[in-house]
């Protein structure tokens, strides 16, 4: 389902990432996983900001990325990342994989379904590509996330895993993309 004006929240806005976003973009990640603090071990900590905030300009150079963000009064309240499969950090050789790379909303937009418009957008842009499917790497400890991933149609793809990167249990979820959910 295409994201109409309609269903996003009063006084968001949603537009294409540039290069110039990367800082932005680095911080909301950065914040998102600072939650993961409940969660995760006893010390874990989230990447270093400088580090991430690279890496987005990495991303956002390429022309394969593709990043929407939400904002509302100039600040950036939301956003998402698709990349194919194979360009991710986690890579499979699977032209027809998406890697939705990043899903992120700020606290205060929570239950005014920004994240569900932004997800909608992210697989219709998935699709518009000519992926078949999609996946996505979440803490196996993040009952919040994966409740609405689970909503959206996501399926678990295999069992925990211990991803050394950001040190923490992950699942893979699937989502198939050959008709379009209602």
């Amino acid at each position: 389902m295409p994201v109409s004006a309609a269903s996003v929240p009063p006084g968001v806005s949603l537009r294409a990432a540039t290069v110039e976003d990367a800082e932005a973009l680095g911080r909301c990640v950065i914040d998102g996983f600072a939650g993961y603090r409940a969660f995760a071990p006893a010390g874990w900590e989230p990447p270093p900001m400088a580090e991430e905030v690279a890496h987005v300009r990495r991303l956002l150079r390429s022309r394969q990325h593709w990043c929407l963000i939400a904002e509302r009064d100039g600040a950036l309240v939301g956003q998402i990342a698709v990349l194919p499969a194979a360009l991710s950090g986690m890579p499979v050789d699977d032209a027809s994989l998406a890697h939705l790379r990043n899903l992120f909303v700020h606290p205060d937009q929570w239950g005014s379904g920004l994240a569900r418009v932004l997800h909608r957008a992210g697989v219709e842009a998935s699709r518009e590509r000519g992926f078949a499917a999609m996946r996505l790497f979440t803490p196996a400890a993040h009952g919040r996330a994966r409740r609405f991933y689970e909503r959206e149609g996501w399926q678990p793809a295999g069992e925990e895993f211990h991803a050394p990167g950001p040190d923490l249990v992950l699942i893979e979820y699937r989502l198939e993309l050959s008709r379009p959910r209602r």
